[in-house]
């Protein structure tokens, strides 16, 4: 059993939301194997930039919303509902299947479910960078995707397809050129 709580907050642009979020610190111990998510370094960003200008390729960036509750958690964990679900639950025993923010598989599980997606349309980690894939271009030349937890970056001949592609899976936001990323500007030249 692992308490949880709901967090609500409210966006700049005024949109409310709320969050429920495991106490993961008290559940039982895991295999550090299945806390750990790789990201993409700042360096391997600065590569993707320097090949998609050298190559004509262009850049869309895009997050994944409520990426964690997209994938399926190995924990075996569960909570008492309170009366935030209702009084039809509450009292009762809820098993938690989903990665749900602050259990401590959530990032790796995510990581999981994003790489097997990729692999499907063909990219492949590459040796620079884990988390900077490519796959060859149909039309010569190769396409990267970097990913940041949940901040996917495309550099592509089309990279909006590629963020279609995602879309039928994921929830994607902010997708556009990106103004900002790994606590660095953006700026074309």
């Amino acid at each position: 059993r692992v308490p949880y709580h709901i967090i609500y907050a409210c966006n700049v642009d005024c949109r409310r939301k709320a969050r429920l979020l495991i106490d993961g610190k008290r559940s039982p111990p895991v295999d550090k194997e299945d806390c750990f998510s790789p990201v993409v370094s700042v360096e391997a960003i600065r590569l993707g930039f320097f090949m998609a200008e050298m190559h004509g390729l262009e850049c869309v960036a895009g997050d994944v919303g409520n990426a964690y509750l997209t994938s399926y958690t190995t924990e075996k964990l569960y909570i008492i509902a309170g009366k935030e679900f209702g009084p039809e639950l509450e009292g009762k025993r809820l098993k938690v299947v989903k990665s749900v923010y602050g259990t401590k598989s959530a990032a790796a599980r995510f990581h999981e479910s994003l790489s097997a997606k990729l692999r499907h349309i063909n990219f492949r980690p590459s040796r620079a960078d884990p988390d900077l894939w490519f796959r060859a271009n149909p039309e010569g030349g190769y396409e990267y995707i970097a990913r940041y937890v949940d901040d996917v970056m495309c550099f592509s001949k089309d990279p909006q397809s590629l963020m279609d592609y995602l879309r039928k899976s994921y929830t994607m936001k902010g997708v556009g050129y990106p103004q900002f990323y790994l606590g660095g500007d953006v700026t074309e030249l």
